[in-house]
């Protein structure tokens, strides 16, 4: 059986204009070339080589140049791969609202083991006892918002209560606004948030953060992360993801500062003193005076005390 000479990558979230780069990067003796199609954020990379040596170091190159956006290869679906990931890394995926429910549904109803590692709604949001229970729960973290809270709020307490009363790993919440989606993934250690407008199919750029979410893998570019405990902002997260911080930051503290430069100021001095004197710091004195330094570095030899004489 003659071995394949032609092969398509499917990658989401792909910066477009890094495609035609990352094929640049083949070497000439590969031989290989590819053509690319977009639909929205999902990118088919179609490769081909002469030889099937070719073809395997160009894709190899291509899955390097783009890491977490290479989701699959082939017919291989988001879905499916999105199922794939949480099957493969043990994880458990629940919903916390409707919206996103609908988001998920039809795309995962028909992907073979979805049902093993998503309840579609019947332990989450569309149980008669739990869904209301998750709903509690989160109108309640919003304290004194009212009967209309932000829906971008009210997302992410949804999916955060939705993980912890289903016991899952992961929970998804979608925020529908006039003219886009405000897509909310809870874990562990935070949320990822993605504004997506609404024509920019919604549904798949979720499955896509499942995906990463349950691989371990970093978000799309644009995606945004809220840490735990950090929920409650005056200005509601998923609005500007270019403006997210980094969740490993952390600002110094002042005093921190000024200890630091005292610490390296006194090594220094300490360093010259043993360097001047050849490590007898008790000489420190005596060589001072001879380096004919100004007189206000030499002040305190004016009170230095003199032998035999008697403290007051």
């Amino acid at each position: 059986m003659a071995e394949e000479t032609r092969c398509v990558l499917r990658l989401y979230g792909a910066p477009q204009g890094r495609l035609a780069a990352a094929v640049a990067l083949f070497a000439p003796q590969w031989r290989a070339d590819a053509q690319w199609k977009s639909r929205g954020a999902e990118t088919l990379l179609a490769v081909h080589a002469d030889t099937p040596t070719g073809l395997k170091k160009a894709a190899q190159s291509l899955r390097s140049s783009f890491g977490a956006d290479v989701y699959g290869a082939g017919d291989t679906s988001l879905a499916a791969a999105a199922v794939q990931a949480l099957e493969a890394h043990d994880r458990l995926l629940a919903c916390g609202d409707a919206a996103a429910g609908a988001l998920l549904e039809s795309r995962l109803e028909k992907v073979p083991g979805a049902e093993k590692v998503y309840d579609f709604g019947t332990m989450s949001y569309a149980d008669a006892k739990v869904g209301p229970q998750i709903e509690k729960r989160a109108r309640a973290k919003l304290g004194g918002e009212g009967d209309k809270p932000d829906p971008v709020r009210l997302a992410l307490a949804r999916a955060q209560a939705a993980r912890r009363i289903v016991g899952t790993e992961l929970a998804v919440a979608c925020a529908e606004r006039e003219s886009d989606h405000v897509l909310v993934l809870s874990t562990k250690k935070g949320c990822w948030l993605r504004t997506v407008s609404a024509a920019d199919n919604p549904g798949l750029w979720l499955l896509d953060m499942v995906r990463r979410a349950a691989a371990g893998l970093p978000q799309a570019e644009g995606t945004g992360f809220l840490p735990a405990g950090q929920t409650k902002q005056s200005d509601p997260p998923g609005r500007s993801q270019s403006t997210a911080k980094d969740p490993t930051s952390k600002k110094k503290h002042p005093l921190c500062v000024l200890l630091a430069v005292l610490v390296i100021l006194a090594l220094a001095a300490f360093g010259v003193a043993w360097y001047l004197t050849g490590g007898d710091l008790a000489a420190l004195p005596q060589r001072l005076k001879t380096l004919h330094l100004p007189e206000w570095v030499t002040l305190w030899q004016a009170h230095e005390p003199k032998p035999g004489a008697r403290l007051i």
